[in-house]
Order: structure tokens, then sequence, then C-alpha cells
């Protein structure tokens, strides 16, 4: 089999099949935000947090290059996305809708305005790290208030008085100065490999495609679960309400004696917002917008859904042929990129 650079395909493609390509690679972001984490835990890949981020921002890198109109297709790979898991995944926090939107707004504006793919590359993976690291310390501090903050810098003040080291130092923003850090640092990391990635797509296409042809899984596919809806009605809004205005009226001042209860009251009644009030109030209204546009847009929403299933089933035979490569890191860069070859060039 002969093989070609990657980018020099995207040149020569006829346009109908770059279009074929970004419809697929859009679908597996979206498999990637509506439940690849639960697939990789299943098959116990390790470090799927930091995985599923920089995989989309690896997803959207691949849509820009073969995109001839990158702004566009990727605002619409944004809206799609969204869309599917609104429908798909209902049960994802608002905060997760926020990364996606971030993630794909931030794209369009680097790569529709630098021409030098690793420079794009380079700039959004760490942006979109630092972006997904700060969203979490933000909700965590929402749920818990600065509560926690105070608690970790105790816990350690204690710590280096045992130990008769100097005291009084702000622990929790070395904490979070150093996760802070570390996202950056996986970003500069994830930017380099996503910048090199149509290469070495080229170069391995054939062994990957060859792997799945001796392997071929019917019934060794991975099922994602299936997640029930439950409803809790009204009890949900009334434990809600009481839990809001006990917060009001008493405040974190009235519970200096019992700062954990008030802990415990302020983070009940910040999930629950969050994910009873929120979260359905957004699906509603991504579903409200989605009804307004045209038939065109459902239809690709509902195109995307259907190529879901078969997407799965590249996941297992990905990783099977990673385990092959040494080190960790060599087996997720090849993951990803024979679970691309395959959503690229095999039917779903």
């Amino acid at each position: 089999m002969e093989k070609h650079h990657l980018s020099e395909f995207m040149i020569a493609a006829p346009t109908e099949n770059q279009a074929q390509a970004i419809t697929r690679l859009t679908a597996l972001w979206a498999l990637n935000e509506c439940g690849l984490g639960g697939l990789m835990f299943a098959l116990k890949i390790p470090l799927t947090g930091f995985f599923v981020g920089g995989f989309a921002v690896v997803l959207i890198g691949l849509i820009a290059s073969y995109s001839q109109s990158r702004a566009k297709d990727l605002l619409k790979a944004t809206v799609l996305v969204l869309i599917v898991k609104a429908t798909v995944s209902p049960h994802a926090p608002p905060p997760a809708y926020l990364a996606v939107a971030f993630q794909g707004l931030l794209g369009a504006l680097l790569y529709s305005n630098i021409r030098n793919v690793t420079l794009a590359a380079m700039l959004l993976a760490p942006l979109a790290m630092l972006e997904s690291a700060a969203q979490k310390l933000i909700v965590l501090t929402l749920i818990y208030g600065n509560p926690l903050w105070k608690a970790l810098n105790r816990l350690f003040e204690s710590i280096t008085h045992d130990f008769s080291l100097p005291g009084h130092l702000p622990f929790s923003y070395w904490i979070i100065s150093l996760y802070l850090l570390v996202h950056v640092v996986w970003g500069l990391f994830v930017g380099y490999y996503s910048a090199g990635l149509p290469a070495r797509i080229g170069r391995h296409t054939g062994e990957v495609l060859l792997f799945y042809d001796t392997y071929r899984p019917a019934a060794d596919a991975v099922v994602a679960p299936v997640v029930k809806r439950r409803h809790y009605g009204r009890m949900a809004m009334l434990v809600l309400l009481l839990g809001l205005i006990v917060l009001v009226l008493f405040g974190e001042g009235r519970f200096r004696n019992n700062m954990i209860l008030y802990v415990i009251l302020r983070s009940l009644a910040m999930v629950i917002l969050l994910f009873y009030v929120l979260r359905p109030l957004l699906n509603r209204l991504i579903r409200y917008w989605l009804q307004s546009r045209d038939k065109g847009t459902r239809q690709e929403a509902a195109e995307l859904i259907g190529m879901l299933p078969g997407l799965r089933r590249f996941v297992r035979p990905s990783w099977k042929l990673a385990r092959k490569r040494r080190g960790l890191l060599r087996q997720l860069s090849f993951f990803i990129l024979s679970l691309i070859v395959l959503s690229l060039h095999e039917e779903t």
C-alpha cells in the first residue's frame, strides 16, 4: 500500500472528501464529550481527565487542517457538538458546555487568524487547559466556599508547625499555582503533539488499518453504559430552596462555631442549583434554539448521533494496538492516532 503524507492528501483531496473528514472528526469530538472518558475508564486507560480535554484540542486542530474555511467550519462543529452533548448527555454539568464552547470559539479565532498551524496549536492547547483548570477551581470555590482554602491553609500550617518550618504561608495559593502550571505544561505538550499529528497519521495509517483488518471486533465492541434519567421533581426544588434560605438568612458568620455544617449546607445548595436548576434550563434553551434552526442543522446533529455507536467500536482495538508501544505517553499518543485513523477510514 502506497503511503502519502496527510498534508499532501488534504491539499489534493476533493472538497467532498474534506467535508466527510470534518463530519467524522466532529462526530469523534462529540463522542469525546459524551462518554469517551467513561469508555477509557472501563478499559483502564490512565490520565482520563487530561486526555479528554487534550483530545478535544487535537480534534479541533485536525478539523482546521482539513478545512478551507476554518472559522466557519470550527464554529459549526462547536455548535453541533454542543447540540449532541445536550441530547446524548443531558446529565453533563453546565461548566462542561462552557469548556466545549471556549475550546471551539478559541480554536476558530486562532486557526482562522494564524497561518502557522504549529503556533496556533501551541497557543490553543495551553489556553484551553488553563481554562479547564481555572473552571474546576471556580466550581470548587462556589460549592465549598472560601472555607475549603482556609482549611487547607490551616492543615499545612499545622504540618509546618510540627516540623518547625516557617508558617503563615498562603499554601492554598501555592497549590492553585502548581495546579495551573501542570495544566499549562500539559497544554504545551498537547499543542506540540497536535501540530505534528497530521504527518504521523500519514506515516502510520497503513499499519493501523492492517491491524484493524485482522482484528475486526464484532462481539467485542465497547458499549457505553446507559444513563437512566431520574426526575427528582418538587422534593429537589424544596431542598434547594431550604438550603438557599438557610444560607441567605444565617450566612457564614452565624456558623463560626460549626463551620462544617455551613460547608455542608452551602455545598448541598450549590450542587442542587448547578445540576437541578441550571442544567435543565441550559438543556431546554439548547433544544429550543435547535427547534428554531433550519432542518439541515437538525439533520446534521441527528447524523452525528447516529455515528456515535460505530465510533465506539474503534476504542478497544485502538487501545489494543497502542498497548504494543513502550511507555505510557507513547501508548496514549498512538491510541489517539489509531482512533482518528479508524474514524476517518472505516465505516461507522
